[in-house]
């Protein structure tokens, strides 16, 4: 009869807990997955934060949070995950009622981007562990990772090419500069611009600052149109970092900056827009200048989308030369090359200050047939 008793007993406790768990398990309970930073540069490190809440009396003995985001991000901590197209992540957790759980997870961005943790699985059991409840909540976490910036001082003979002739061309006057100020040495700088004595008193190398006397800027174009499919992703990923870098290197010397591309935005949606009207989509920047200005135009080229198909390169180039005023120097950065690419190229050789950076794997062969054309082997 004792054995009956505790029977009923424990299949009457059994039962009022699966119904209190079926019923109330997902109640006050809010999991919130968010990134410590919003824009971040390629190759630095970032934390996730987990945030458990149950505000209800009900414990949770076990809670499973699972969620996936992408591979580029290499994680100090690989327990409780599996790497193959994405990164999945399955964390177990335990928390008592009207608590709060907090788990950071520290990474490092290896690639540039917009990475969004849009909904994540979570599911617990019972007391005793026998059925178990899941379902989806959404998430609005977001990274923006900007692309890491071509180190010009690896390519040194580019930059003094680029630099050396956009001094002589842009001035009119010998001596076209006005005192500005004082700044840390770069390694693009010339050795006749340190300030000695500045450099003696604080024990860096200091440089003078100077304001052009005539407005100045460098227009840069990017083509994005693959030149042939082996590491087309590859070398337009460097192409985006050439960007970046020209676009720093350029900035410190106080110099406006623009931006063309016949790329499109990440959240563009193109699938009604006819061909003809696609050109007004591109990612573009106006001209502008200072730490701000790079760092809108860093966000535009994370959030540039390779998988989407490029607009006409030429008519992005029209616009953007029959837009120029006053002393603008064009850089177009293009792995692709055709003969409407070439002949562009010549026809503006001539009138306009114009360079085409040509990224490329080391070995393959570039033609570099007219004056001002670079190659930067990746």
């Amino acid at each position: 009869m004792k054995i009956l008793i505790a029977f009923v007993i424990v299949y009457v406790i059994y039962s009022l807990q699966l119904y209190l768990y079926r019923k109330y398990w997902k109640t006050g309970l809010d999991v919130d997955l968010q990134f410590s930073g919003d824009i971040v540069l390629s190759g630095e490190k970032v934390e996730l934060i987990e945030v458990i809440r149950n505000k209800k009396p009900l414990a949770l003995p076990i809670l499973n949070v699972k969620f996936a985001t992408s591979r580029s991000f290499a994680f100090e901590e690989e327990d409780n995950a599996n790497v193959s197209d994405m990164y999945y992540r399955n964390d177990i957790f335990s928390i008592l009622g009207n608590r709060r759980i907090e788990r950071r997870l520290e990474f490092s961005t290896t690639q540039r981007g917009v990475y969004r943790i849009k909904e994540l699985q979570v599911s617990t059991k019972d007391l005793f562990l026998k059925s178990q409840f899941a379902d989806m909540m959404k998430n609005d976490a977001e990274l923006t990772v900007c692309p890491k910036a071509v180190v010009f001082n690896d390519y040194i003979k580019v930059w003094d090419r680029l630099m050396g002739d956009y001094e002589v061309n842009r001035w009119d006057n010998p001596d076209p500069y006005a005192f500005r100020g004082i700044r840390d040495y770069q390694p693009y700088d010339s050795m006749r611009n340190i300030n000695w004595k500045a450099t003696a008193k604080t024990g860096d190398i200091m440089v003078n600052q100077f304001s052009p006397t005539t407005e100045s800027e460098v227009r840069i174009y990017l083509n994005l149109k693959p030149y042939s499919k082996s590491l087309a992703d590859t070398l337009a990923e460097f192409a985006i970092s050439i960007v970046a870098g020209l676009a720093k290197a350029y900035t410190a010397c106080g110099v406006s900056i623009s931006f063309y591309s016949n790329g499109f935005d990440i959240d563009s949606d193109l699938e009604d827009v006819p061909q003809n009207e696609k050109l007004s989509y591109c990612s573009v920047l106006d001209t502008g200048c200072g730490k701000g200005h790079l760092r809108a135009l860093n966000i535009l080229l994370a959030r540039l989308d390779l998988s989407k198909k490029t607009s006409d390169m030429i008519s992005v180039l029209e616009e953007g030369f029959k837009t120029s005023e006053g002393n603008v120097t064009h850089i177009i950065v293009s792995t692709y090359r055709d003969d409407a690419l070439y002949d562009f190229y010549k026809k503006h050789l001539s009138k306009d200050i114009v360079y085409w950076i040509v990224p490329e794997c080391y070995g393959n062969q570039v033609d570099l047939r007219y004056d001002g054309m670079l190659r930067m082997d990746i």
